[in-house]
């Protein structure tokens, strides 16, 4: 851990002298002491920075660093406590009252500075004593350390021939290819996480006998993190020349001598583990341009391979999918001599693919995984592996078992030490989320910002998003985050984190103190919070929860609100929390939809948002909150704001309500710096705004505005956008209302902003101008209500960038499209909906030949689907939905993967065709898409299906599924279909078939509920709307493979259902809903073992929770809706059934 903290102490040792050095102004009165702080401070950077450059790692520094940690944070509470006293005292009305008070705050200060000094002074006089500062220069300590570490690194990557691996063969191939190849590039590299082979794979290629043949002389050496270029170069000079004593020779010999060998022979050298681009530069003049002679390069970080391999790009290994995984998994937990005697059960081989999961295709984990299930062959001893590794794989310690999990933690934890301090900051913000969450980078970006984690010397004109995305692009080359981009702006969109790496991220932010996370949800989560920064988690929460009486930390500096539960904050809470920086406050109820005025008092504030959250007024006081960098407003429903914005002169994002009252008036003028503007209204402001005092807001990047005033003519919209330079995206709504400026001149519009990727409009525009006149850069293009009289087409598909189209309501009300050959080079999605008058569209051969995605809605005058839509190979996804243009057979390009059809023409039965297409993967069929009343599915059909949804059919009577068709098909949902009489028999040779769902039936629908009827690996389903008079559960608990049973409005009309003993033994989550008749439940000892959800809902009859519950040590949750008043008596504490469900750990009684 001290090796952590000091790699993190600097950065915030350097806010702290930042705060210290910005605010020196405003320190009159206590000048000494403010200096001696700054003196002491200034000693404590200098130790740091020694510290940081020799990463060191002695245990002899914990506690110190530890007490350095604290000192810090106090540090900073106190002047930022004295900054907040003297700026709210300062705004008294009264002259001697408010001398008095900043006297008295100044004496405060004055004593509380003594006292952080005398507290670094003896922690400098422990360090002397303890003579840290000795062991940080002393070289014999460094090299220890670094020997250990290349010790650690030698065990990742020793006998890699011996091991087996997968999915690398192809990379062995072509890794070989390059480096025989004699014109090649000389330099060519492997990239990936840790523990992704890279070694493994470079090792592969260096004991080729293709290698070993071609290239005489080979060589390998480990860099990693730590290094001498004298020790490298020593390295491969004495496995190219083994007969020289390399131990006396100084770089100049030693250079000399490999520069001689490389140029006389063909060789191989492998630089394994390079960690930085100036790393290579130290070691590369020994590589001079030889033709005989090539590197192959491993490296962590994709910047380092691109840097020493300009002309070849790098191999990028990715995680094993699911199948190599599984070949891996078996090859070590089932060595080839062990077959003949053993052969994995079913049981077995679930457990074990549940294991797997938590590998997510990391080889590293999946050997440690196999390495502890190696010759353990019964089900009880997979079992309790299984439980250990509930947690995620290597969260062991104690047993030697548990401890080999630390390989694959060592191996990731790497990653993490080698990260900047500013950047280890940045990625320890992640821990702040729940786990598969996809988090909002603009969220994230400006969080980090708020914080003061975004180097300002990287900002030079850079907004705050391209400088996050400058942090991102370094996290996701090092391979540590999973990005997704946003197809419009290729800016990344989420990131995640892969369950190993958020793994080392809990544990480094745990160990550091640096956040807390509380699972709202689960009743024994709640616990003091020590941390400066407070994560809540919590969906769908009845009653909601009461952030005024658990977040009670007056140190705290974040609070994160996450996810769509309900939060109550009332006028309590935001005095408590006055140096607070960075405050999200989603779907927040504010006691009379008031926020409270007490808000202003959080001048230090940074980051605020209220999205949807319930409030109709804001106060006046939050016009200072002056520092705010973030403000987001979009609250549900109408609300009064105050003209609060224009004190706000350091907002880089803004967005507004969406519905203001009517007599909201506010002035944006003075915002210069933002970079993001969100639904600003020209009823409740002024579009010149936009211009600004000076040069206007040439910072933006995204704005959003709303036309509601039809003052406003086409010459005073460009006017007052003309001055946005940097705009990016552009969105002008009328809000659904037809909008038409007095002059409909489309040249004096702007349409020649270089940077715009994304337009959406929705005003009048008869006509659109040239394609010259468009941004030549724009990727999408949005337009609604525009009325164009011509065909857009011909001008659209000139734009060479362009990837998406939608063309709403309106759009264009002409009759004719034509798409000609050789147009749209880029495009991959088109969207049409809502065009009335729409009648015919030629697609020519050779047009859009990108496209994947198309989407045709209510368009109720188009007659046919162009013939050239066959021609388009790459279209995968297509939805036509209320639509009377006709579905010919010959339309559907053979690689669709996706299907969607309602409402549409059918000239024919389509299933033969669909069930032909080999690719199709998701089959949508909604009213109205079912040719005639019979529906049948032949041997070997649908091929590769894997959803299936029928959704309100009213025509169809018979459904049969031959043997052999739809093999892979894993989810069915079937809805609204009153005429269906029963499923198909043919379903239970489905083995793939995991999830069904049954909804809304007709009352002559039959589910026959015996064995050999349902599919034997079904692991979910839902059934309402067909009800059973029988018990259902003896036939459902044989299920075994079930995890998630629903039971909605009408499923059952019986009055007592048993859950025997055995039965349900994979069950997780049980949910009953709407059963009216419902009386009596039994739940046998032994039933449903592994059960921890339980919900019940509206089951008026019901009259009380089985004895059995007490048995099943696995629940977590119980929550019931709608019930008797009498069932939270009789199990609350002390009541009759209290000890049915007192092991529960929440158990909620929610009111209708």
């Amino acid at each position: 851990m001290a090796e952590v903290a000091v790699a993190l102490l600097p950065f915030a040792v350097e806010r702290l002298w930042n705060l210290l050095v910005r605010e020196a102004e405003r320190f009159q009165g206590v000048e000494e002491q403010f200096e001696g702080l700054k003196k002491d401070v200034d000693m404590l950077r200098c130790f740091l920075k020694d510290a940081e450059a020799k990463k060191h790692a002695s245990e002899m520094v914990k506690k110190t660093i530890k007490d350095i940690k604290e000192i810090v944070y106090d540090a900073e509470d106190v002047v930022e406590t004295f900054l907040l006293k003297k700026e709210l005292k300062e705004s008294s009305s009264s002259s001697v009252k408010r001398f008095a008070c900043v006297t008295i705050t100044r004496m405060g200060l004055g004593s509380d500075m003594r006292t952080i000094c005398k507290r670094i002074s003896e922690v400098i006089r422990d360090m002397q004593n303890l003579g840290v500062q000795k062991v940080i220069v002393d070289d014999e300590h460094m090299q220890a350390l670094q020997v250990r570490e290349r010790e650690m690194r030698q065990t990742f990557s020793r006998d890699d021939e011996e091991q087996p691996f997968v999915g690398i063969e192809r990379n062995v191939e072509k890794l070989v290819g390059y480096l025989v190849e004699e014109d090649s590039s000389q330099v060519v590299s492997i990239t990936g996480m840790g523990g992704l082979g890279k070694t493994t794979l470079a090792r592969q290629v260096f004991n080729h006998k293709k290698i070993k043949s071609h290239f005489p002389a080979l060589a390998w050496v480990c860099v990693s993190q730590q290094f001498e270029r004298k020790c490298v170069w020593q390295t491969i000079l004495r496995q190219l020349r083994p007969e020289c004593d390399v131990s006396k020779m100084m770089e100049d010999e030693l250079l000399e001598k490999i520069v001689r060998v490389l140029e006389t022979q063909k060789a191989l050298i492998v630089i394994d583990d390079i960690w930085r681009e100036g790393d290579w530069d130290l070691i590369k003049p020994v590589f001079l341009p030889k033709k005989g002679c090539k590197v192959l390069l491993t490296s962590r970080n994709e910047e380092v391979a691109l840097h020493a391999g300009e002309q070849c790009d790098p191999i990028k290994l990715e995680c094993l999918t699911f199948e190599e995984s599984w070949d891996l998994f078996q090859r070590i937990a089932f060595p080839i001599q062990d077959t003949a005697e053993f052969k994995i059960e079913e049981d077995m081989k679930e457990l074990g693919i549940e294991m797997l999961k938590h590998c997510g295709g990391l080889p590293l984990a999946i050997k440690v995984l196999g390495g502890m299930l190696h010759k353990k062959y019964t089900l009880q001893q997979w079992k309790t592996i299984r439980e250990n590794i509930k947690a995620p794989i290597f969260r062991g310690s104690g047993t030697d078992e548990r401890n080999i999990n630390k390989e694959v933690y060592d191996v990731l934890y790497l990653s993490f030490e080698e990260l900047p301090a500013y950047l280890k900051y940045c990625f320890l913000y992640l821990a702040s989320f729940p786990e598969d969450y996809a988090i909002p980078v603009e969220n994230l970006s400006y969080y980090w910002a708020a914080e003061g984690m975004l180097r300002p010397m990287d900002f030079d004109g850079a907004s705050i998003r391209e400088v996050a995305d400058i942090c991102i692009e370094e996290l996701v080359k090092r391979n540590m985050v999973i990005s997704k981009r946003d197809i419009d702006t290729s800016r990344f969109e989420t990131l995640q984190l892969h369950d190993m790496m958020r793994e080392v991220c809990l544990r480094k932010a745990e160990e550091e103190n640096f956040v807390q996370t509380i699972d709202t949800s689960i009743a024994n989560s709640k616990s003091p919070c020590k941390s400066r920064r407070l994560a809540l988690t919590g969906w769908h929460q009845e009653p909601p929860f009461n952030v005024d009486m658990e977040v009670k930390n007056p140190s705290l500096r974040t609070l994160l609100l996450i996810g769509n539960g309900e939060w109550k904050v009332t006028s309590l809470f935001f005095p408590r929390h006055k140096l607070m920086r960075v405050l999200d406050l989603p779907w927040v109820e504010f006691e009379g939809g008031k926020v409270p005025s007490s808000i202003g008092k959080l001048i230090h504030l940074r980051y605020l948002s209220l999205r949807r959250s319930h409030a109709t007024r804001l106060p006046s006081s939050m016009r200072n909150l002056k520092k705010l960098l973030y403000l987001n407003l979009d609250v549900i429903g109408e609300v009064y704001m105050p003209n609060i914005l224009k004190e706000m002169r350091e907002l880089t994002f803004l967005s507004l309500p969406v519905i203001f009252h009517e007599k909201t008036n506010l002035e944006l003028g003075n915002l210069v710096k933002l970079e993001t503007l969100k639904y600003y209204c020209t009823k409740h402001g002024r579009v010149t705004d936009l211009q600004g005092p000076a040069l206007g807001m040439q910072r933006l990047r995204s704005l959003f505005i709303y036309i509601m005033d039809e003052r406003y003519t086409m010459e005073t919209l460009s006017s007052s956008l003309s001055k946005l330079s940097h705009l990016e995206s552009l969105t002008i709504d009328s809000r659904g209302r037809f909008y038409r400026p007095t002059n409909d001149d489309e040249k004096g519009f702007v349409w020649d902003f270089v940077n715009l990727k994304q337009l959406k409009l929705e005003i009048y525009m008869p006509r659109l101008p040239d394609a010259q006149r468009f941004p030549s850069h724009l990727r999408t293009i949005s337009l609604r209500q525009c009325r164009l009289e011509k065909d857009p087409m011909p001008i659209l598909e000139k734009l060479l960038h362009l990837k998406e189209i939608e063309l709403w309501n309106a759009s264009f009300i002409g009759r004719r499209m034509d798409c000609s050959r050789h147009g749209f080079p880029q495009l991959q999605k088109l969207l049409f909906k809502g065009l009335d008058e729409w009648e015919e569209w030629i697609l020519e051969e050779g047009s859009m030949p990108l496209l994947h995605t198309l989407n045709i809605t209510f368009c109720p005058n188009l007659k046919e689907l162009p013939d050239g839509l066959r021609f388009i190979t790459s279209l995968k996804n297509l939805t036509v939905e209320y639509s009377s243009a006709k579905l010919s057979v010959r339309y559907f390009p053979f690689r669709l993967t996706t299907i969607s059809l309602t409402k549409c023409c059918l000239e024919e039965n389509l299933m033969p065709v669909l069930e032909r297409l080999l690719h199709l993967k998701i089959m949508y069929l909604g009213k109205g898409s079912l040719y005639g009343k019979r529906l049948v599915c032949s041997r070997d059909g649908f091929p590769q299906l894997e959803n299936l949804d029928f959704k309100g059919i009213d025509e169809w009577e018979e459904w049969i599924v031959e043997e052999g068709s739809m093999p892979l098909l894993h989810t069915l949902d079937i809805k609204g279909c009153p005429n269906l009489k029963e499923l198909p028999d043919g379903l239970r040779f489905i083995t793939n078939l995991e999830h069904l769902s049954v909804d809304d039936m007709g009352d002559e629908f039959n589910l026959r509920l015996s064995e050999g009827y349902l599919p034997s690996h079904l692991t979910t389903i839902s059934l309402s709307g067909c009800p059973f008079t029988e018990d259902p559960m003896p036939i459902l608990e044989k299920l075994f493979h079930l995890k998630k049973i629903t039971l909605g409005d009408r499923s059952f009309c019986g009055r007592r259902m048993i859950c025997s003993k055995d039965g349900f033994p994979q069950l997780q989550k049980l949910t009953f809903s709407g059963l009216e008749d419902w009386e009596e439940w039994i739940v046998e000892e032994g039933s449903m073992p592994l059960l921890h959800t339980l919900d019940i809902l509206v089951c008026p009859k019901l009259k009380e929770l089985p004895d059995g519950l007490q048995f099943i040590a696995s629940l977590k949750s119980v929550t019931c809706y709608g019930m008797e008043k009498r069932w939270e008596k009789r199990l609350w504490k002390g009541g009759k059934d209290y000890y049915k469900v007192q092991h529960i750990p929440s158990v909620k009684f929610i009111s209708e």
